[in-house]
């Protein structure tokens, strides 16, 4: 059950990350998030997967990267950015990692921070979470990070970024 749980979800994340380009031809790389084994394992267990890599900020990633971030957004000009967390997405799935096991559920984690043109989030949207505990923890988490704002037209702007993973209980 479980192994049909997890690739339902790596399909959803595939599906709504855009990661099948026109082509079919390439797919984009899935990054795992993995926990510090727990005392008496030397097994880490993965925590979440994503398009984008948990450990990169934005200026670190790679230009396809920059795509798969920028593809959730319609209206982004080409030299615009969307906004970021600013030490990457690493802080907030650390916490979610230290949480106890049986309070990560499997499943689609969407959530959308309006971060103003200072950096600080203003309000948070969970769009989607696999149950309520976790929807009110992401929720708080996002609201606790520091953010890299959106660049409009060459100058900071008020945006909202844009969180989509996917939760494992492996």
């Amino acid at each position: 059950m479980n192994v049909i749980l997890r690739t339902a979800a790596l399909a959803a994340l595939l599906l709504a990350a855009g990661s099948a380009s026109a082509a079919g031809a390439k797919t984009e790389a899935i990054y795992k998030f993995k926990d510090a084994p727990r005392t008496g394992s030397h097994v880490a267990r993965n925590v979440a997967f994503s398009a984008v890599p948990f450990d990169k900020r934005y200026a670190d990633l790679s230009a396809a990267q920059r795509d798969v971030v920028r593809g959730a957004y319609e209206r982004l000009g080409e030299n615009d950015e969307p906004p970021f967390p600013a030490y990457g997405l690493n802080p907030i799935f650390r916490l979610l990692a230290r949480l106890d096991r049986s309070l990560i559920k499997a499943g689609l984690l969407r959530a959308a921070v309006t971060v103003g043109p200072d950096g600080k989030p203003v309000s948070v949207r969970v769009l989607d979470a696999p149950n309520e505990f976790l929807t009110g923890f992401v929720g708080n988490a996002l609201l606790l990070q520091d953010y890299k704002p959106a660049i409009c037209a060459g100058q900071p702007c008020g945006q909202e970024f844009l969180l989509l993973a996917t939760l494992t209980d492996e």
